[in-house]
């Protein structure tokens, strides 16, 4: 392959916004049919430490100390995931637990250990993933509200405790549970 190409595919890498990819998102970014040049590629640009390797398949164009956790977490958990549950509501304090994992939802279920973090993507169905109430996009991530969080939760443990009740808007968050889809949001 000549320097030119090779500068062209990190000039291509560099300019685009997004800073962690998908092996598959290499490949129409670079245009590279064949899995062997592909991969051959990705080997390559780790060497020369113009990508950083998150974990088999997920690259970054800067190294994991320099990432957003959630950024991490929502790259693993797949397109429209976004971080929820006890994440949100230990950071709001609506539960005291010191939480280890970042919990999210995704289109699959996984844990998976980067450096430091634990990441625990939970399954939730396209009808409920793909509904963006109560949830912000930030740049790399999406993160869901303390209302969204709790409709998530109870929605997979509807007997799941809270220690802070104060903090809870019940109303706010059985509206954003009937709005979501959530079946059985009364409780």
């Amino acid at each position: 392959m000549s320097v030119t190409r090779n500068t062209t595919k990190q000039k291509i890498l560099l300019q685009t916004d997004q800073r962690i990819f998908t092996t598959s998102d290499l490949a129409l970014l670079w245009e590279i049919s064949n899995r062997n040049s592909l991969l051959k590629t990705i080997e390559r640009y780790v060497q020369k430490g113009i990508l950083f390797r998150i974990y088999k398949g997920l690259y970054s164009t800067l190294p994991l100390k320099n990432l957003n956790v959630y950024e991490i977490g929502c790259a693993i958990g797949g397109s429209f995931s976004y971080i929820s549950t006890e994440t949100i509501l230990a950071k709001n304090g609506i539960i005291l637990q010191d939480i280890k994992k970042i919990t999210l939802f995704g289109r699959k279920q996984k844990e998976i250990v980067v450096g430091e973090t634990t990441y625990l993507c939970r399954y939730l169905n396209n009808q409920y993933l793909l509904n963006r109430a109560g949830i912000t996009d930030e740049k790399g991530y999406a993160i869901a509200s303390v209302e969204r969080a709790l409709a998530d939760i109870r929605h997979i443990n509807p007997h799941f405790f809270v220690d802070n009740e104060l903090s809870v808007d019940e109303k706010k968050v059985n509206t954003l549970a009937k709005q979501i889809g959530y079946h059985d949001s009364s409780k």
